[in-house]
C-alpha cells in the first residue's frame, strides 16, 4: 500500500497520486485539485498538519518586551524572510503606518534570505533602526514573541496551510494571511483572522490598522482561532486519523 502526503497543486504530482492507494491532502482545496484531475475522491483524506499545544504555549510576553524595549503594539512575522512569504509586504505595510504617526513595532523571526537582506540594506537607516530583525531564534524566544505579539502577519503566497497560524492562535492572536489557495480553507475571514490580496501592502496596512483599532474584535478572532486549533488541529487528533487510514490500507492490502 502506498500513501502520498499532498503538499500542493503541482502538475507533476498527479501521476504519482493516481498510482497511490491513498492520498493525505492538507486542505479541501488540495483535495478538489486532485479530484478535478481525475483522482477518486474516496481515495483522498483531508487531514493537514497540526500542533502540540504544550510544545508551543508557555511563552512570557513581558520578558520578550523587556528584552527588546518594546511597550506598544507588536506585529509579529515568523518564517523565512522573503517576498514570497510576504515579509517585504509586511515591512512596507508597517512603514506606511509609521508614516501616519502610528506607534507600533515589527518583529521578524526566521532565516534572513539574501534578497530580503538586500531589500533591508536599501531602506532608510531610520526605518532599519526601528525594525526588530531577530533572524533564527530558539523555541523559548519564539514562544515569548508569540505571547508578546498583538497581531501575527504572514501574507505568504507559498504556504498551502501555514502551521504558524495555528501557533499564533494558541496565544489567542488574530492572524493576517494572503488570500491564496489552501490558506483560505484554514482561515475564516473576519472570524479568526483577516485575508488580503498577496503583495498588496496598502491592504495589509489597512488590515493591521483595523485589528489595532478594534481590540475587542481582534481578541475574539484570536479566541476563535484558539478554539479551532483545539477542536481539530492538534497532532493527537491528526495522528488518530492517519493511524486509522494506515490500518484501513493494511487490512485492505492483506485481504486482497
Amino acid at each position: 500500500a502506498g500513501v502520498v502526503l499532498g503538499r500542493g497543486h503541482i502538475g507533476h504530482q498527479v501521476g504519482l497520486v493516481a498510482a497511490s492507494d491513498a492520498v493525505i491532502a492538507q486542505t479541501p482545496a488540495e483535495k478538489s485539485f486532485y479530484v478535478d484531475n481525475g483522482i477518486a475522491p474516496e481515495k483522498i483524506a483531508t487531514v493537514g498538519p497540526g500542533v502540540t499545544p504544550e510544545d508551543v504555549t508557555g511563552g512570557d510576553g513581558q520578558r520578550f518586551r523587556r528584552s527588546h524595549a518594546i511597550e506598544g503594539p507588536i506585529v509579529l512575522a515568523i518564517g523565512a524572510m522573503s517576498a514570497d512569504k510576504g515579509t517585504v509586504q509586511t515591512v512596507e505595510a508597517v512603514r506606511q503606518l509609521w508614516m501616519t504617526g502610528r506607534q507600533l513595532d515589527l518583529v521578524l523571526i526566521g532565516s534572513v534570505l539574501a534578497p530580503f537582506q538586500n531589500y533591508l540594506s536599501a531602506l532608510p537607516a531610520a526605518d532599519r533602526r526601528r525594525l526588530h530583525v531577530l533572524g533564527p531564534v530558539d523555541e523559548d524566544v519564539k514562544r515569548d514573541a508569540l505571547a508578546a505579539a498583538t497581531v501575527f502577519s504572514m501574507p505568504s503566497r507559498t504556504d498551502s496551510f501555514g502551521i504558524s497560524y495555528l501557533e499564533a492562535w494558541l496565544y489567542r492572536r488574530p492572524v493576517i494571511a494572503a488570500r491564496t489557495w489552501g490558506v483560505m480553507d484554514l482561515i475564516q475571514e473576519g472570524q479568526d483572522g483577516l485575508l488580503v490580496p498577496y503583495g498588496d501592502a496598502p491592504a495589509l496596512a489597512a488590515a493591521i490598522a483595523y485589528l489595532l483599532d478594534h481590540p475587542d474584535e481582534a481578541r475574539q478572532m484570536g479566541e476563535n482561532g484558539r478554539e479551532k486549533v483545539y477542536a481539530g488541529h492538534t497532532w493527537d487528533q491528526k495522528c488518530q486519523v492517519i493511524e486509522q487510514l494506515y490500518n484501513q490500507l493494511l487490512r485492505s492490502h492483506h485481504s486482497s
